[in-house]
């Protein structure tokens, strides 16, 4: 199990084989080192694989990370869907910063 941290971050997602087709994230509703969770106006398919650039004020450039779709449920008909995506094979380096937005967005809440 990993930490969820609820944080608004800047992401835009393509799937793997389609590089050219882009599409920016209004919503980020929370991620971890093992996933994250967004909302999109798009639908995915559940096995859709995605590349994510992450923005983050842990790095000037952006994280790079695959993952699959779990789940993609409509929240609001036709307009707005909740996805669900794991990483997968992150490397070392995002992987480190993942932990880093962990580790800020865990500190001071416990006690």
């Amino acid at each position: 199990m990993y930490v969820r941290i609820l944080r608004n971050f800047i992401v835009s997602y393509h799937k793997k084989n389609l590089p050219a087709a882009s599409h920016e994230v209004s919503q980020i509703n929370n991620v971890s080192r093992g996933g994250i969770n967004f909302s999109s106006a798009r639908a995915l398919e559940k096995g859709d694989l995605l590349v994510l650039d992450l923005k983050t004020p842990f790095v000037t450039d952006s994280l790079r990370l695959e993952g699959v779709v779990l789940e993609c449920k409509e929240k609001v008909a036709g307009l707005i869907y909740e996805i669900r995506l794991q990483f997968q094979d992150v490397p070392a380096r995002e992987l480190g910063v993942l932990e880093k937005i962990e580790k800020y967005g865990t500190a001071g809440s416990e006690g």
